[in-house]
């Protein structure tokens, strides 16, 4: 198996389900987003791990993920994707700033010739993205933390900024999420973010053995990349700090996507149509 591969955190390993789902939709009858980069991923990690007793490893290699779990993820990309490209028409030659890549392909669909983006993740990861892709005048990768904050003086362009966090804040301590909006708000502000987020509800029941099996049972997520941080509702970060503005959200279930079948019906429970969700934030 490839080192990279054998490096990844339990976190930093779930982006191989992300990857594997884009791929999977991609090949998909009618696909709701195109990602021909995660195929050609996907299909070289299969031959690298098909030994690996990883259990997202071998759940990738036997093809056993839940069919949903790649329209949901796909879902969910095509979501953040028009966020950018609502952004770009604001701001063409705006920054965005990637929170957690791991192997996001979102700058080759959006990028419009004129935008500045910045890719930061863990060493290993970006030691991965490099492999399979090329930062250039515009694009560049920041390999390191989210919560150090010698990111921040690498992607000071003047803005204006959008911030990305796809799956990425729920495996933060509440604290930590805390001191990361503040630090964006006094360096980088104003600047909007756009961030997936977890119910509170959820995440307290995510401690659990049951929750913590459960999840190993269906993902292949190890102790180590349980949920951590959770809100109790899309306006929760407002209580932080007057200077951040909640714009409007998303949940899975709002494009009326029929490939999610009888899913579609629990969303009138709020509490589970908010098991994940993304919400849309002024940041100073």
């Amino acid at each position: 198996m490839d080192q990279p591969l054998q490096s990844l955190s339990d976190v930093s390993g779930t982006m191989l389900i992300t990857l594997y789902a884009r791929a999977k939709e991609t090949c998909s009858w009618d696909p709701i987003i195109t990602d021909p980069k995660a195929v050609e991923i996907i299909e070289i990690f299969k031959k690298e791990i098909r030994d690996s007793k990883n259990p997202i490893h071998q759940k990738i290699v036997k093809d056993r993920y839940n069919p949903k779990l790649a329209v949901s993820m796909a879902l969910r990309s095509r979501r953040f994707d028009r966020y950018v490209l609502d952004f770009l028409k604001r701001h063409p030659e705006g920054t965005i700033i990637n929170f957690g890549c791991g192997l996001d392909t979102r700058y080759d669909r959006i990028d419009n010739g004129k935008l500045t983006w910045f890719d930061l993740d863990f060493p290993a990861v970006i030691e991965l993205r490099r492999r399979f892709m090329d930062e250039g005048p515009r694009r560049h990768f920041i390999s390191g933390s989210i919560l150090d904050p010698g990111w921040i003086k690498k992607v000071k362009t003047g803005g204006p900024y959008l911030i990305l966090a796809e799956g990425v804040f729920m495996y933060l301590q509440e604290e930590e999420v805390k001191n990361l909006l503040s630090m964006i708000k006094h360096e980088l502000g104003p600047a909007e973010l756009v961030c997936e987020v977890s119910n509170l509800y959820w995440v307290k029941r995510m401690k659990s053995r049951y929750m913590q099996m459960k999840f190993k049972y269906q993902l292949g997520m190890q102790r180590d990349a349980v949920f951590s941080f959770g809100i109790p509702d899309s306006r929760y970060f407002e209580t932080w700090d007057p200077a951040y503005k909640f714009l409007d959200e998303w949940t899975y279930f709002d494009d009326g996507e029929k490939r999610l079948g009888w899913h579609n019906w629990l969303s009138v429970f709020e509490v589970v149509r908010k098991v994940q969700w993304t919400v849309h934030y002024q940041i100073g």
